[in-house]
């Protein structure tokens, strides 16, 4: 065992990967960087979920018009989310609409 010092990013590393914090930190980051990656009339009609293991994204909105805009918009998303996210982090996007009682309100 050595006494050598060890670089913080490299221990910190270690520790993300040993207890499964690697995800937690991408689908955070797909949450806080949604609204500047979507732009804010997106952002105001839909909202991130789950990222799921195969890196397929739920996203929810709160019509079924809005829905049906962003299956026709799936390509320019991805592209979008890659670049603010990076790439390969969002792999796919699943468009649902949130149940009335379920929506968040939005800004």
């Amino acid at each position: 065992m050595s006494n050598d010092p060890l670089a913080i990013g490299a221990v910190l590393g270690e520790l993300m990967q040993a207890r499964g914090w690697g995800r937690r930190l991408l689908v955070a980051r797909v949450h806080q960087r949604w609204d500047a990656a979507v732009g804010g009339v997106i952002a105001a009609h839909c909202r991130p979920g789950w990222l799921h293991d195969d890196g397929v994204l739920d996203v929810l909105t709160d019509s079924a018009a809005w829905a049906t805009q962003l299956t026709y918009l799936q390509g320019t998303l991805l592209d979008q989310l890659a670049r603010s996210c990076g790439p390969g982090v969002v792999k796919g996007v699943r468009v649902r609409t949130e149940p009335e009682g379920r929506r968040r309100h939005r800004r």
